[in-house]
């Protein structure tokens, strides 16, 4: 089954935070996210740079993404979601640490419109 998907590129407040940042987000932030409600996993990745995929097009600015998989398939279900995030961050249940450039983080919700495909089919 195809599962909607939040994803969030983020960065460190500065190059001196980044390593407190980067534990914080994969020791703590990860784990508070997966307990919210309609979350079934959560993987972080960094962006690399220094790779070109297709001539002109060009990395996300952006350090690090989070990818949560989310047991959603509409935006009803998806608002459900968003709210019990915010209620957690609001409640100190999901911290959100000094390190993360909060004003720089971007966030998306995604939702399917196609079957996954595999080599396989």
């Amino acid at each position: 089954m195809v599962r909607s998907l939040f994803l969030v590129l983020s960065d460190s407040t500065s190059p001196e935070t980044d390593g407190e940042f980067n534990r914080w987000y994969s020791e703590q932030h990860l784990q508070d996210v997966s307990k919210v409600p309609g979350v079934i996993s959560a993987t972080r990745y960094r962006i690399e740079k220094g790779v070109t995929v297709l001539p002109g097009v060009n990395a996300d600015r952006h350090a690090y993404v989070a990818i949560y998989e989310i047991e959603a398939k509409t935006t009803e279900e998806l608002e459900t979601f968003a709210a019990a995030l915010r209620k957690g961050i609001d409640s100190g249940a999901v911290d959100i640490s000094p390190t993360l450039d909060f004003q720089g983080v971007t966030g998306s919700l995604c939702v399917p419109i196609t079957p996954r495909v595999t080599k396989e089919g």
